[in-house]
């Protein structure tokens, strides 16, 4: 038997040839692990596979249209179970309830699906009350876990699974994938430069048209372009704004939300290095205000200005305030 696999995915060739040949010859690991960096489209893919399974269709997989694939896309289809996200820790006792509800009869009366998402966030005990189930599922069903990481997976639940490993898409793969997208050649540069091969970074980018990501730049560029005194006011202006719109936030949450902004800081900072260098900068879109900035600083200035970078990414990392980093980073950087 064979189908058409109607899967809108880009990369990723050997692992959906992988997954669509065990529904083709009907011969499904007990468990799969998808694992490689946040981004990169492990989730669609086990969407996609999810679908795929349960489709109805004789033919086209998924058809989009049944009865099952419709279930599917509201998250209603009973014999298809989810669990975790990125965030929080999987604890034992969402773990055991979760199996406890894999344990009952399918609806479908085919197979049945469970997705486990943040498993590299699962705890010792968790693992433990997970490992029987992933070495003996039900009978019809097959366990998907993604992981962004397997550095602290136990190497008990990595034993028991089909390992499949995510990479960054190559650039004329992301090149392909935002031909489906009205952006202009500097704009679609630009989100691959700064997405290293992640669709799900390239779309947190595009967000509003671009409209959040050119709001960062303006702000970066007005740092850049201060003098130190309304440097200091713009700092100040920032934090008392964050601090207001999360009361309830500790130090390291701060810093969390400040990290965006640094990452960006630094793609500037290493652009206006280019500049100085010959060589082609990342951020296509403000080339113009670039070339203005780099006026204004030496090739020995900016590569300190990096160092000092890292720096207070080492020292955000330690918890120490972000306000203070970034009041500290200006006396360095201007």
């Amino acid at each position: 038997m064979s189908y058409k696999f109607e899967w809108p995915i880009y990369g990723h060739q050997n692992q959906l040839q992988f997954l669509q040949q065990a529904i083709v010859s009907d011969k499904l690991a007990n468990t799969y692990l998808f694992y490689g960096a946040r981004g990169l489209g492990k989730k669609l893919v086990a969407k996609y596979f999810a679908k795929s399974l349960f489709c109805q269709d004789p033919k086209t997989k998924p058809c989009n249209k049944c009865y099952h694939c419709r279930l599917v896309d509201k998250k209603t289809f009973l014999d298809l179970h989810t669990l975790g996200s990125r965030e929080g820790e999987l604890s034992v006792e969402s773990i055991r309830e979760f199996l406890h509800k894999l344990s009952l009869s399918h609806v479908s009366g085919q197979k049945k699906l469970a997705i486990i998402y943040g498993i590299d966030k699962i705890n010792l005990h968790g693992a433990n009350a997970l490992l029987k189930t992933l070495e003996e599922p039900p009978r019809n069903t097959s366990i998907i876990l993604v992981a962004d990481s397997i550095a602290n997976l136990p190497s008990t639940v990595m034993s028991r699974c089909q390992l499949l490993k995510f990479k960054s898409l190559a650039r004329q793969n992301m090149e392909d994938w935002l031909e489906n997208f009205d952006f202009s050649q500097d704009e679609k540069q630009t989100i691959i430069n700064l997405s290293f091969g992640k669709p799900g970074i390239a779309l947190g980018l595009m967000e509003d048209n671009l409209t959040s990501f050119r709001k960062n730049c303006n702000f970066i560029i007005k740092l850049l372009s201060s003098d130190t005194w309304h440097y200091m006011q713009t700092i100040d202006k920032w934090f008392d704004v964050l601090k207001k719109e999360y009361p309830n936030f500790k130090v390291y949450e701060l810093g969390n939300l400040t990290k965006q902004y640094l990452d960006l800081f630094e793609v500037f900072l290493r652009d206006l290095l280019w500049l100085k260098l010959d060589r082609p900068v990342v951020n296509q879109i403000y080339l113009s205000e670039l070339q203005v900035l780099s006026e204004s600083f030496t090739q020995e200035k900016l590569l300190n200005n990096l160092l000092s970078i890292n720096n207070t990414k080492q020292k955000l990392r330690k918890n120490v305030s972000p306000q203070l980093l970034w009041e500290n980073l200006l006396l360095n950087v201007k």
